[in-house]
């Protein structure tokens, strides 16, 4: 098994491959396919290979801009221009709500959704240093949209069920299996509950199922809802910086919460990818796995949120562990990943060294090349690590 990280800015996007298996998961801003993304799946195509899943691991600009753009230039499934793909995990409003009994009068509130979508994804940093993000910006195609209309098998089918732990808590695929961890049911429903909330707040009026207008506006809106979440305020000074134990507070973004988190097994190697998800989240279902034997030392661990100390907890850290994790982030908005989360994740005793490989040099890498672990456990980090990374399986 390799891995590539890609540099994704302040957003993830990973390729896992085999001799047999392709699965990208995220696709980062449209800038990050553009520039990295697309010629590596070019390459599988012109080896006669495809992608047998994409997992869009939840509705964050940082996430799904490089998917969108994928999609919106890779046409449809039986005529594909990159490469074929034979599945799409993707949680949409189509997935997680039930149809209702008579059709939505959407006249009244047309020009509300209307509004909403001419607003279309959100503008970020990327767009000043991009022109493909600025085409992406500005053309306002769904993710779901580009989904439904190019014909792509959808969650498994027709994109009507969504993937959650209850759903489906492992799903097959060739040398291995796919176990999710998260999002739960009752985290999708906390999703559309905020979505509805915000909506009301327009001046929405009347029950809410899906459809193509407004399951854009369900795509857009949640984006521009997660662009605003901040970050608690923490000490920036070495001599008053506090342990992750003592600053831990937990994500409030159920954007974040909805998030598509998985343990990848493939060829006897076990890839905890974490996604944004909440750990509260990861440590219930992990706990599960544990006592009915499975270990909790992995081969490779993506660290959540891009390193944010909202998402690693301490009681995670005390359940997890590997010789390798992956950091992804640049630095920008939210200045991930803190400093607090890659100390608590060296600073562990361990009977193996660690690697992090963060896709950036940040200020936080920076300042931990320079550390002294508590537990003289070694340790190294690797900047910049966007080349392919190696699993050999012995299991």
């Amino acid at each position: 098994m390799k891995i590539k990280m890609y540099p994704a800015g302040n957003g993830d996007s990973f390729l896992i491959c085999t001799d047999t298996t392709n699965i990208l998961i995220d696709g980062g801003y449209a800038s990050s396919f553009m520039q990295q993304i697309e010629h590596d799946l070019k390459e599988l195509n012109s080896a006669n290979q495809s992608l047998e899943l994409v997992i869009v691991t939840h509705i964050d600009s940082d996430h799904i801009g490089g998917i969108i753009k994928f999609l919106s230039i890779n046409g449809t499934s039986t005529q594909p221009s990159i490469i074929p793909i034979n599945n799409i995990w993707h949680n949409s409003l189509r997935s997680i709500t039930t149809p209702l009994e008579k059709p939505l009068d959407f006249e009244k509130n047309r020009s509300l959704l209307k509004s909403i979508n001419d607003r279309g994804h959100p503008k970020t940093k990327s767009d000043t240093d991009s022109n493909a993000e600025k085409i992406s910006a500005q053309q306002g195609s769904t993710l779901a949209k580009l989904i439904h209309s190019g014909g792509y098998c959808w969650n498994n089918g027709d994109g009507t069920a969504s993937i959650s732990t209850e759903n489906l808590e492992s799903f097959p695929i060739t040398g291995g299996m796919i176990r999710v961890l998260s999002p739960s049911q009752d985290s999708l429903k906390s999703l559309l509950n905020e979505w509805k909330k915000q909506l009301k707040k327009y001046g929405f009026k009347g029950s809410i199922s899906s459809g193509e207008i407004i399951d854009d506006a369900f795509e857009f809106m949640l984006e521009h809802i997660d662009d605003h979440q901040g970050k608690s305020p923490k000490p920036i000074s070495a001599t008053t910086r506090k342990p992750l134990n003592e600053i831990y507070k937990p994500d409030d973004s159920p954007t974040n919460k909805s998030s598509i988190a998985t343990i990848i097994e493939l060829n006897g190697i076990r890839i905890l990818m974490l996604a944004d998800a909440w750990p509260e989240d990861i440590i219930l279902n992990l706990q599960k796995l544990k006592e009915e034997g499975h270990s909790m030392i992995f081969d490779a661990i993506k660290i959540s949120h891009h390193g944010s100390y909202h998402n690693t907890s301490p009681e995670l850290l005390g359940l997890i562990d590997s010789p390798v994790y992956f950091i992804s982030s640049n630095g920008n908005k939210h200045d991930h990943p803190d400093i607090e989360t890659l100390i608590a994740i060296v600073d562990r005793p361990s009977t193996f060294s660690r690697t992090l490989y963060c896709n950036y040099a940040t200020v936080a890498s920076t300042e931990l090349k320079n550390y002294q672990t508590k537990s003289e456990t070694k340790f190294s980090i690797i900047e910049n690590a966007c080349d392919w990374i190696a699993f050999t399986g012995n299991k």
